[in-house]
């Protein structure tokens, strides 16, 4: 999530010159652009229907203990949202690139899932990212914007045992963070964590060399680890053996903290952080869709 190098110039410039200051922005690649959303030719692996594509904007509320003002999100919803009172839903938090642009392939892959239009499919842009206000500050702007998208299904009439939540790579953050906190308006009760990483503490020593408490650099505070221990649904976890971003040994102490209800993990041989890519798009559509059948 980010460059090893500029960590480490930041690091070294908080230890000589000030006692703390922020690395957020090398570790967030969010950008100000244009969505663009294309159908594909209905012969496409990952078909859309025009009138199933839904801009539009959520409110990410304030969090005055933590200093974070309102902001106004794009969310992308794939399917009816007159059903999702009825559907099943798959709420994707996005990994580290520019906006929700470089997820449409993924996106409507999971729409896809077991036959066409067969999900409904919700995600977000978080702060700074795309046409997002921003900035993002740390996990609590983040957690207040997952608040924000669960309040959209949940005032459409989503009940927690229909809803999916997939947190892939930075999106991994605030859902694993959620999961074990279980305080929005919606209860995780189905997760998938892919990419992730453990602790922000091992990311910025890992990344700099250096033997610091992240509070030092970053508000982005996290250890999924200790979340996965408070959560007691259902976890599926994604990871690849040469993940350099994740390291292994790392994310695998989320999937070992994890004492609920049932889990799987796929570990695959070969893989980097862009897992799906990497393993391949038909298995890691198989994988989840045996998941949330179970």
């Amino acid at each position: 999530m980010m460059k090893k190098l500029t960590l480490y110039l930041t690091a070294t410039c908080c230890l000589f010159s000030m006692p703390s200051c922020d690395v957020d922005s090398p570790m967030l690649k969010g950008v100000v652009e244009d969505y663009h959303f294309p159908i594909p030719d209905p012969s496409d692996a990952y078909p859309v229907d025009s009138d199933k594509v839904h801009l539009f904007n959520i409110i990410s509320h304030a969090d005055i203990d933590n200093d974070i003002p309102q902001a106004s999100l794009f969310a992308l919803y794939l399917g009816e949202v007159s059903q999702i009172a009825h559907d099943t839903v798959i709420l994707y938090l996005h990994g580290n690139a520019s906006s929700m642009n470089q997820f449409w392939e993924p996106v409507r892959h999971l729409a896809n899932l077991g036959g066409t239009h067969n999900y409904g499919v919700m995600t977000y842009d978080y702060r700074g990212f795309g046409q997002s206000e921003g900035p993002s500050t740390g996990t609590e702007s983040m957690r207040q914007d997952l608040y924000a998208a669960m309040q959209f299904l949940y005032d459409n009439g989503l009940s927690n045992d229909r809803l999916m939540v997939i947190g892939s790579s930075l999106g991994s953050l605030p859902s694993g963070q959620e999961a074990g906190d279980a305080t929005g308006p919606l209860t995780i009760n189905k997760l998938l964590l892919e990419s992730p990483q453990s602790s922000a503490n091992f990311l910025m020593q890992n990344a700099s060399g250096l033997s610091l408490s992240s509070s030092m650099l970053t508000d982005f505070n996290f250890d999924l680890a200790a979340s996965m221990a408070l959560y007691d649904g259902e976890l599926l976890w994604f990871h690849g053996t040469e993940d350099d971003v994740a390291p292994t040994n790392s994310a695998l102490e989320v999937y070992k903290a994890h004492k609920g209800s049932y889990k799987e993990a796929y570990l695959i041989p070969g893989i980097g952080h862009g897992f799906r890519w990497g393993w391949g798009k038909a298995l890691w559509g198989e994988a989840i869709w045996s998941f949330m059948k179970h």
